[in-house]
């Protein structure tokens, strides 16, 4: 039962946006829980790293402090919206506006550091301090059993997502060393590489041979390489820090959120435990059979907190007692929707699937209507995808129906079954609800549709249908949430509910591997980076571990095995190949590439796959390089995937400093730095005549 349902109209003064009066003193609001829940779950992850990163050197405690305060300022300022605001009859934009643009203002950095901490200190800490005495006041009208409970969850999904994360090896909690020992995922070197070019040269490009352009979705990258220079760390560990701690909670949150403002204050599930780990037990039932790109991928995770934080928005549009000015609803809508097709294309496309079938409604559905929104949704939509996607070229030759299903059935079908799901839903809602229902259950079902259609008619490589798919299983998650979570509520009243949600949330998440083998896999990942380090150190092999002893020593706070890999770390070729770079200066100069001979062998060896060599110093120093890909004697491939085939003529071969000077000009670099060996190096000033220092 909603607020609203439980007091008599309330006086002016307790009603009023500052008023924390009665409104937040008898039966709080569900969305109470989950920000309990979040912040503890943001908090959790944050002590993990400064546990595990505390031996290791960097970043400092402090750097994830400032990080977690990020996602808690976030769910402070929808906290606050959600309950002073929208619940009152306000309108969402306010709040969906004002969210993302807490989610942005660490950009501020990309203009100016200084500034960047004048503006989002007071804001983050005022927030923060703002929603938390917001919600202990409104806590202490329930039960101390129910914070306590959101706090208990919060702490064991947060340990429990820390080890799924980390076990990844995409942005780990080991990614400085991984990529400095030449084991870790291409894609989180690629995608730090391509963001260190976009926020240190202005340009969207991967850096292997100058600054040659590239296309490419830029929000996510621009984001995290803000993020990055707002808590003063390298874009690598930004990528680190960034999805873990940051990210992922918000994208949960955000979940929470959608599911509570979908239906009108008083209609929805008034349980916010049921909200928070009904909607988490449907994500955990997504995942058993099916893919979590959503925890690493950053451009994906991005786009799917701005969708999740627009779909209330959605459902404010189709109720025609919620309209506030459908022009700044549009507008807030169309700035939402920007921001995702600049983040993910997919997922742009499929939002605009949505709010284009809800316009539609609204002008009437003729056929004269229908022509004036498809043809300027198709063109935007075309247009991003020929401007922005590298696979522009590639659409007609991934027209293979039924491919993806084919060849990635673990990514297909579960999403498939969520959105058919969906359906089914939406048509019982349809039937059995009013009229603002009908038009949600119209819109759902054509976001299910726009989520399917693409996985049934083409196979894009890499398996990226994934991303069309699996935003109808967030909505289906949503949606299934709004409408049945009142039914389960009278179901199962009271505690009861929770409980059950949780006994079926400890099955799932047993029953799924990657859930159930993930503290094996992170305790392997270390053993692998031990292994690995003492390999290029030319060491013997170390005593073979268990998974207990090597978590033991991996999360035990300043557990010497820890303090002894990080002195390790600096005696391999990757190390000292960072190092000799900084100590030339590479990182004071303000135009400059490094080149790097074919005779240094040990360079050219630092990766296990070889394709992540020429992204060493883009990812790691942020400097583009000069004929970088690899020297022809190492027979690399250069697949499409990762932009290698768009470089020509990019093989390192010997060169004089006059030549690499003459390369240098197109970008306006004025200085090359020459890595001779690991070790050894120099640079050279481009201009009327090169001299080397």
């Amino acid at each position: 039962m909603q607020l609203s349902e439980r007091l008599p109209p309330a006086s002016p003064d307790e009603t009023a946006p500052g008023s924390t009066g009665l409104l937040a003193a008898w039966q709080p609001s569900p969305i109470y829980f989950a920000a309990i829940f979040y912040w503890t779950m943001t908090a959790v992850s944050a002590a993990m790293v400064v546990v595990v990163r505390g031996p290791l050197g960097s970043p400092h405690w402090f750097v994830l402090v400032k990080a977690a305060l990020m996602p808690c300022a976030v769910i402070a300022c929808a906290t606050l919206f959600s309950v002073r605001h929208v619940e009152r009859g306000g309108a969402y934009g306010a709040l969906l506006t004002s969210t993302i643009a807490v989610i942005f203002l660490p950009c501020l950095a990309w203009l100016n550091g200084g500034l960047a901490d004048i503006v989002t200190y007071p804001l983050f800490l005022g927030l923060v301090a703002a929603g938390i005495a917001q919600t202990v006041s409104a806590m202490r009208a329930a039960p101390a059993s129910r914070w306590m409970f959101a706090v208990a969850c919060g702490l064991v999904v947060g340990f429990g997502y820390f080890l799924v994360i980390n076990s990844r090896a995409f942005g780990s909690v080991l990614t400085p060393e991984l990529a400095l020992t030449g084991i870790h995922q291409l894609d989180t070197i690629f995608h730090s590489a391509i963001a260190n070019m976009l926020v240190k040269y202005g340009a969207l490009s991967t850096g292997l041979d100058g600054l040659l352009p590239a296309k490419y979705h830029v929000l996510s990258h621009i984001w995290l390489a803000c993020v990055s220079l707002w808590l003063g760390v390298s874009t690598l560990e930004g990528y680190s820090i960034g999805g873990q701690i940051i990210a992922v909670p918000m994208l949960l949150f955000s979940l929470s959120l959608a599911v509570h403002l979908f239906r009108r204050s008083g209609e929805g599930p008034a349980n916010g435990a049921l909200i928070t780990l009904g909607s988490l037990l449907l994500l955990f039932l997504a995942d058993l059979w099916g893919w979590t790109s959503y925890l690493v991928s950053e451009s994906y995770f991005l786009a799917m907190i701005i969708f999740l934080l627009a779909l209330p928005l959605l459902a404010e549009i189709a109720d025609s007692g919620r309209r506030h000015r459908l022009s700044l609803q549009l507008a807030s809508l169309g700035m939402a929707g920007l921001l995702i097709m600049l983040s993910k294309i997919s997922v742009g496309a499929v939002l605009a699937g949505g709010v284009g079938f809800l316009l539609w409604r609204r002008m009437g559905m003729t056929s004269l209507g229908l022509i004036k929104l498809a043809v300027p949704l198709l063109l935007l939509v075309i247009v991003a995808i020929a401007v922005i996607s590298p696979g522009s070229s590639m659409l007609l030759q991934a027209l293979e129906p039924f491919g993806f299903v084919r060849e990635h059935p673990r990514g297909a079908w579960p999403n498939i079954v969520a959105n058919l799901a969906l359906l089914g839903v939406a048509l019982y809602v349809w039937r059995q609800g009013e009229a603002r229902d009908r038009l949600c259950a119209e819109a759902a079902a054509v976001i299910a549709i726009a989520s399917v259609v693409p996985v049934l008619l083409i196979n894009v490589p890499g398996g990226s249908d994934y991303y069309f798919v699996n935003v109808g299983t967030w909505t289906a998650i949503v949606f299934c949430c709004a409408y049945g979570g009142v039914y389960f509520e009278k179901r199962f009243p009271g505690p009861l509910g929770p409980r059950l949600v949780i006994a079926m949330l400890v099955l799932v998440a047993l029953a799924t591997s990657e859930k159930r083998q993930s503290a094996y896999r992170l305790g392997a990942q270390f053993a692998e980076l031990q292994a690995r380090v003492r390999q290029v150190n030319g060491e013997a092999p170390g005593a073979e571990t268990k998974t207990v002893q090597r978590l033991a020593e991996l999360l035990t706070p300043g557990h010497p095995a820890r303090i002894a890999l990080a002195s390790d770390i600096k005696r391999t070729p990757g190390a000292q190949a960072r190092q000799t770079l900084l100590t030339l200066g590479i990182a004071d100069a303000h135009r400059a590439a490094v080149f790097v001979p074919p005779d240094n062998i040990a360079f050219w060896n630092i990766a296990t796959e070889c394709r992540q060599d020429p992204l060493f110093v883009p990812a790691i120093l942020g400097v583009p390089m000069l004929k970088g890909l690899n020297p022809p004697e190492r027979k690399c491939p250069k697949e499409p995937y990762y932009g290698f085939a768009d470089y020509r003529d990019a093989q390192s071969e010997p060169l004089s400093d006059e030549q690499l000077c003459t390369r240098a000009e197109r970008w306006a670099i004025d200085t090359v730095f020459i890595l001779q060996t690991p070790a050894t190096g120099r640079k050279i000033r481009c201009g009327a005549n090169p001299r080397a220092r």
